[in-house]
């Protein structure tokens, strides 16, 4: 099909995306192995600017919640979603909605949800070269809402006691955070991804409790991708590749 592609993510998903999207990245990989809980499965869980779908499919085909809401704005991302949906036969446990994040009520949705889940645009609107492709503008950066504007939703969809998981850029981790508290979402524990141990943080990971008491954020030890000196993958990034699940240790309790 011109202007369009198939790509296998693994065994069980298989991904039709527009040549003017983003490709599938590490970013959604390890988005989809960090929301997990440490026992059982979610029971209502929500992706807020789900694009095609492919951390939604990743988490149902993982079996990590009943039930999963994605939401997407863009009409032509949203039905791409929804034939990604129906191609891997998963219609049953993902819902694609066409919506916008900032315009988002739980009532709306079903009711609350036990976790919400964002690999939100990393860059400001009109910040650097512009992509020719206008989808892959908005899945960039911040054209139909901020980082402030991912966290209010969050906090809106979110059940009491429930968790926000979300992948930044380390250079705007003080935004994240302050966007974080001042909707209501207490961060509680935050991860850096970095290339190597010589290398500055390239990705960040943080889970934030709805309503959650002050303090008690706990920062992991680093992931690293690769050993130090070489391409060689590390034990602990080939393990999250091999299961879809970050380790127990990097698993906000």
């Amino acid at each position: 099909m011109p202007g369009y592609r198939l790509d296998k993510i693994n065994d069980d998903i298989t991904l039709l995306g527009s040549d003017s999207m983003l490709p599938f990245t590490t970013d959604a990989y390890l988005l989809s192995a960090f929301v997990r809980r440490p026992v059982g499965r979610f029971g209502r869980i929500a992706e807020l600017g789900a694009g095609n779908g492919v951390v939604s499919l990743m988490l149902a085909a993982r079996g990590r919640a009943e039930h999963i809401t994605a939401i997407e704005i863009q009409k032509s991302a949203f039905e791409i979603m929804e034939e990604n949906i129906r191609n891997n036969g998963l219609s049953a446990t993902v819902t694609p909605v066409l919506g916008d994040i900032r315009r988002a009520e739980a009532n709306s949705l079903g009711g609350v949800f036990d976790a919400v889940f964002a690999n939100p645009p990393y860059m400001r609107a009109g910040s650097g070269p512009e992509s020719v492709h206008g989808e892959e503008n908005i899945a960039r950066r911040e054209i139909f809402g901020g980082i402030g504007d991912f966290c209010a939703a969050a906090a809106h969809l979110c059940r009491h006691g429930g968790t926000f998981y979300v992948v930044f850029r380390p250079e705007r981790l003080a935004e994240l955070l302050t966007s974080m508290t001042e909707h209501g979402l207490e961060p509680k524990q935050l991860t850096l991804l970095c290339p190597d141990a010589d290398s500055e943080p390239s990705l960040v990971f943080v889970a934030a409790r709805r309503g959650g008491k002050p303090g008690g954020l706990r920062v992991t030890r680093p992931l690293f991708i690769y050993e130090r000196g070489g391409r060689v993958e590390t034990e602990t990034f080939r393990r999250i590749y091999e299961t879809g699940q970050f380790p127990e240790e990097y698993t906000i309790k």
